[in-house]
Formats: C-alpha cells, sequence, structure tokens
C-alpha cells in the first residue's frame, strides 16, 4: 500500500528564499566591511570583519546556488544530475563553511589583538598628553628661564654699572693686580696719585716700581702673601717727576674657585697732605711751648740785663781816661746790648708785637722791598736772584713789616747756605684749590740733611759757626707766620721737578691764607 506522502514545496521556497536572503544579508555585510575599512584602512577589527563578510558572502552564495541547481534539476527530471554535481556542491559549502567557522574562532584572538592595541592606543595618547604638558612646561620654563637670565643680566649691568660708577668717580686710588703684582687695572685717581696721565702708562707695569723704598715694598708682597691682607699700612709711592706720595694701602688677594691665588685688589688714599698739616700742627705746639718758656726766660732775664748795660755805661763816663778799663767796659757793654737784641727775639718768637697794624698787603710789593735793600750784598758774594712772580695774586691780609721781616731772615738763611757763588729762587703762586698764596724761596746750598729737618724751627739750633747766628731766625719766622694764619713748610731736596731743574737744594714755602676779596687784582 503506497501512503500518499505530504507536498515538500513549501520546505523548498522556503530553504530557496532562506539561501536568497542569506545571500543579500552576506553582501550588504560585505559591502558595510568594505566603507569601513576605506574609511579606517589602519583598523584591524574593521579588516577582520571584510573577511569575515567575504567568507559569509561565499557561504551564502555556495550554499544557495548549490540548492537553486538542486531544486532545478529535481523540477526538471534529473536527479541523476544532481547526484553527480551533490558532492562538489557539498565539498565547496564545507570549505566555505569551514573558513567562517575558522574566522570566527580566531575573532577572540582579534579581539584580544584590538584590546591591546587599544590599550596600547590610550597609553600612547595619555603618554602623548603628559607628553604636551611636559612640553607646555618646559615652554613656560624656558620662557621663565629666558626672562630670569634678563633680570639676572639687567641686574648684572646695574651692579657692574654702580662698581663702575665708584671705581671711576672714587677719589682715592683703586687697583687690581695679577698674581705676578703687575697692574691689571687701575681708576683715574689711582693714575693721577701716581703722577701719570692715562691708564695705559700704568697698566703692565709691576706695582713695586711705585715704591720708593724696595725694602719697603718687600715687606708688604710677604705680608700679603703671608695673611693674605695688609690693612691701612703706611707706604711712600713715587711719581715719574721724583715727588713722593705718603699712601695708607689697604691690599686683598683674590682666589678662583679652586682657591689658588689670582691677584690682588687694593685701595689707596693719599695723605701726602694730612700729614703735612699734622706735622705742621705738631710743630706750632711744640713752637707754642717753647714760646711760653721763652717768654718767661726772656723776662727774667731782661731785667738783670738792663742792669748790667746801665752800670757799665756809668762806669765808661768815669773811666774816660782809663783807656784800658774804657775797652773792657765797651766790650761788657757791646755784649750785654746782643744779649738783649736775643732777648728781643726771644719775646718776638714767643709773642707777636702790635708795633704794625693789620692791613691788606701785596706779597710780591714786599719781595721787591727786601731785595731792593739785600741784593746788593748778595751780588757782593756772587748771589743772584731768580724772579718768578706771578702777577695776578690775591691779598694777604697781615702785618706787612713782620712779612718783610721773614722774608728778610728766609733769605739770610738761603745766603748763607750758599756762602759763595749761587742762586737764591723766589717764587709766588696762588693756589686756587687751596685758597691760598705761596712764596717759595730757595737756594743752591749744601741743603738739609734728613736728620736735622724737623729741628730747623726750634729755638736757638742754627748750623752756623759761632757768632754768626742765634738760631732763632727761623723759629721767630715761623712765629710770625703762624700769627697769619699760615705755616711754612721746609723741603730739602724739592718735592716738585721745577724747583729741581731750576737747581734749588733747597726751597722754604710759605703757606698764607688768601684774603676773601681774592678775585680783586692788585
Amino acid at each position: 500500500m503506497i501512503h500518499e506522502a505530504l507536498p515538500l514545496f513549501p520546505v523548498y521556497v522556503v530553504d530557496f528564499i532562506g539561501a536568497l536572503l542569506m545571500v543579500v544579508f552576506s553582501l550588504i555585510a560585505f559591502f558595510y566591511a568594505r566603507r569601513l575599512t576605506i574609511l579606517q584602512p589602519k583598523s584591524v577589527l574593521w579588516t577582520y570583519m571584510f573577511w569575515f563578510s567575504m567568507a559569509l558572502v561565499a557561504l551564502a552564495v555556495s550554499r544557495g546556488v548549490g540548492h537553486t541547481v538542486r531544486f532545478v534539476l529535481l523540477y526538471a527530471g534529473l536527479p541523476t544530475l544532481w547526484k553527480t554535481i551533490a558532492p562538489f556542491s557539498g565539498g565547496l559549502n564545507t570549505i566555505t563553511f569551514t573558513s567562517v567557522a575558522v574566522l570566527t574562532f580566531y575573532y577572540s584572538n582579534v579581539r584580544d589583538v584590538i584590546d591591546r592595541v587599544k590599550h596600547d592606543a590610550e597609553a600612547l595618547y595619555e603618554a602623548n598628553i603628559r607628553l604636551q604638558k611636559a612640553q607646555e612646561a618646559l615652554r613656560k620654563l624656558n620662557q621663565n628661564l629666558e626672562q630670569m637670565v634678563e633680570e639676572r643680566t639687567r641686574e648684572l649691568r646695574q651692579s657692574e654699572k654702580k662698581f663702575r660708577g665708584l671705581f671711576e668717580g672714587s677719589k682715592d686710588m683703586i687697583f687690581f693686580c695679577n698674581k705676578d703684582h703687575v697692574v691689571e687695572d687701575i681708576n683715574p685717581s689711582g693714575v693721577e696719585l701716581l703722577g701719570f696721565k692715562t691708564r695705559d702708562e700704568v697698566v703692565g707695569r709691576p706695582f713695586k716700581e711705585f715704591f720708593k723704598d724696595e725694602k719697603q715694598w718687600e715687606t708688604f708682597r710677604d705680608e700679603i702673601c703671608q695673611k693674605g691682607h695688609i690693612i691701612d699700612s703706611e707706604a711712600d709711592l713715587k711719581r715719574p717727576d721724583g715727588s713722593v706720595r705718603n699712601v695708607i694701602l689697604t691690599i686683598s688677594v683674590m682666589k678662583d674657585e679652586n682657591g689658588a691665588i689670582k691677584g690682588c685688589e687694593g685701595i689707596g688714599k693719599d695723605i701726602t697732605k694730612m700729614k703735612q698739616v699734622t706735622e705742621s700742627l705738631i710743630q706750632s705746639e711744640k713752637m707754642a711751648s717753647v714760646g711760653q718758656l721763652a717768654a718767661g726766660v726772656a723776662h727774667e732775664i731782661n731785667t738783670p740785663l738792663g742792669i748790667i748795660l746801665g752800670y757799665a755805661q756809668l762806669l765808661e763816663e768815669e773811666c774816660e781816661d782809663n783807656k784800658e778799663a774804657m775797652e773792657s767796659l765797651q766790650i761788657i757793654e757791646k755784649q750785654t746790648k746782643i744779649c738783649k737784641r736775643i732777648v728781643g727775639d726771644l719775646l718776638k718768637f714767643s709773642r707777636s708785637s702790635s708795633d704794625s697794624e693789620i692791613s691788606m698787603v701785596d706779597i710780591n710789593e714786599c719781595i721787591n722791598e727786601v731785595l731792593a735793600v739785600t741784593e746788593h750784598s748778595l751780588n757782593m758774594d756772587r748771589i743772584y736772584i731768580n724772579k718768578n712772580l706771578s702777577d695776578r695774586l690775591p691779598g694777604i691780609k697781615g702785618k706787612k713789616e713782620k712779612l718783610r721781616q721773614v722774608i728778610v731772615n728766609l733769605l739770610n738763611n738761603a745766603h748763607h747756605a750758599i756762602e759763595k757763588e749761587g742762586i737764591i729762587g723766589i717764587w709766588t703762586e696762588y693756589d686756587q684749590e687751596a685758597d691760598e698764596v705761596r712764596v717759595i724761596i730757595g737756594d743752591t746750598g749744601t741743603g738739609i740733611p734728613p736728620e736735622i729737618q724737623s729741628k730747623i724751627f726750634d729755638p736757638f739750633f742754627t748750623t752756623k759757626s759761632v757768632g754768626k747766628g742765634t738760631g732763632l731766625g727761623l723759629s721767630v719766622s715761623f712765629g710770625i707766620i703762624k700769627d697769619h694764619g699760615g705755616y711754612i713748610e721746609a723741603q730739602s731736596p724739592p718735592k716738585e721737578k721745577r724747583f729741581r731743574d731750576a737747581g734749588m737744594e733747597t726751597v722754604m714755602i710759605i703757606h698764607l691764607p688768601a684774603h676773601p676779596e681774592k678775585n680783586e687784582t692788585n
């Protein structure tokens, strides 16, 4: 009995439609995968999906074509042909299905790769962000560094400007030497103090060349090497013109970063004028003390001398007929008058007399008046006067007679120093900076030995032979000039080259304050 079978057409139709839809959807998937691959060609995921969709298309086409051919051959009554083709269709389906399966199995690996790539990309992104931040921070730091360098450079420039201003404007000598004690730099005041005109004349010279005494330099050098400095040490520095400057030096060594000595730096203060004033003050105080003593002694001696002179003169009247007694009394009278003259000089030394009035004095006129009287006697000994009187001197307020006396005393001293055949030089000048008139009287005599220069203004000190002087001339002159507000300075040999060039061995310099109306010329 043959049972009637159910119709398979609906199944075939559904199978055919399913295969067709499978092809359509796989093609759509392939289309989108292809577009994603074009948009992001370096994406591993989209590349994987592209190949996976291709495998699906191959599987869908293989299965759909196989089913369609089977339906067509079966309905066409060619089942034998289908049986021949079926193994090939099944093999192709198996291959495509296996490809899809293999790609499916590799999805997890692809996913891991994608995750690792993503992780690396995120890490790279974060690193890039940190790098950008670091770059920004570096940029800001660089800007700040440039600003800091600029500010530091500006500060250094200002500091250097201040130092240079102090260095150039200081009235004291500032200098720098290398480790061999050769001058490397010096300020204008130092150049002027050392007697040069330009800095180049000083730079490159050994510092010891400026010392008057080489042993003094050696002492300085040894102390600097041992202690590393010297503080407020007095030195005598010589100048090209032969003059000497008294200087207080403070010197310190300079070291490099390794502690090695690379040179020294120092400051020098010129104390020449201060030393001269100090010596004058000391001399003034000494003269004042001696003057007080001399005044007392003079008064005590003057009375008995007057009595001796009076009685001697009375005896002369009574002994006119006794020639021998008369000669003895005349000697007593003469020597007593000499003693009274010495006492008078002592009184003049101790105090200024008021026998002349204070008035405006033309110092050149005083000198010419004195020379009119003394020049003849000087010429008799072949001593000639070299006059260099300034024609524009301010007036001096003082006693004309006393100033003439001082000039006479100084000319007499010069005469005795020369004795015969020589020159006496006389200069007058106005020092505007010190606001004083100077009278310089020099001679070509034997000079004053250094050991007695500090004693020449002492009362009764003299180098003249017995009977040629009392030793009060310079003391009296010193007192007169002091009463006029000035002082006398002795230089032997002279410090200024112009006096030495004129042949002077000794100069006596009278310093007198100029009158306030100094702009009025005589």
